[in-house]
């Protein structure tokens, strides 16, 4: 398994991921927008519905991603993404866990960090620096390495899908 997602850092480098609270809902709500998803705001002190890793994660039912003030952006990007390459037919049973195959969590983990420079006040390279604080694991030790040396199948999943263009860049 070339990811694997631990939600067991609690470290200062945690605390320093960017949240939404920081950006606000509306670029992020635009964005899964574009995508035919619906971004659901939930009250700052409510559980959040369908988050597989638990407050403050993004949580996801079919093509609703739900997130808090709280909320990390790389944590929305990443269930988004879990959608987006979710089959189609798959997407509405959808329910906390989205994902289906090693495959589909390293492109998810691959399109979350590409839809990271459409986020205004995201970015590519905080997303990749908030994927290691947060605790994602990468046999090659950073999220930056594999992106870079070791994701080119996630990226041909992607293009496989349609949601990368054949000649995409990393």
């Amino acid at each position: 398994m070339k990811v694997r997602r631990d939600n067991s850092m609690t470290g200062p480098l945690s605390l320093s991921v960017l949240r939404l609270a920081d950006i606000g809902f509306e670029a992020p709500a635009a964005l899964l927008a574009r995508y035919g998803l619906e971004l659901v705001r939930v009250d700052d002190d409510a559980p959040i519905p369908g988050s597989y890793w638990g407050e403050p994660e993004a949580g996801v039912i079919a093509s609703q991603v739900y997130a808090r003030a709280d909320t990390p952006v790389h944590s929305l990007l990443h269930e988004a993404c879990h959608l987006l390459t979710a089959d189609p037919a798959r997407r509405a049973s959808i329910h906390t866990d989205a994902s289906d195959s090693l495959e589909e969590e390293d492109a998810t983990c691959y399109l979350q960090i590409v839809l990271a420079d459409a986020m205004p006040g995201f970015g590519r390279e905080r997303a990749l620096a908030d994927m290691d604080a947060w605790g994602y694991s990468f046999r090659l030790g950073s999220a930056r390495a594999w992106f870079e040396q070791d994701a080119e199948d996630a990226r041909s999943f992607l293009v496989a899908r349609g949601l990368l263009p054949p000649d995409a860049q990393a």
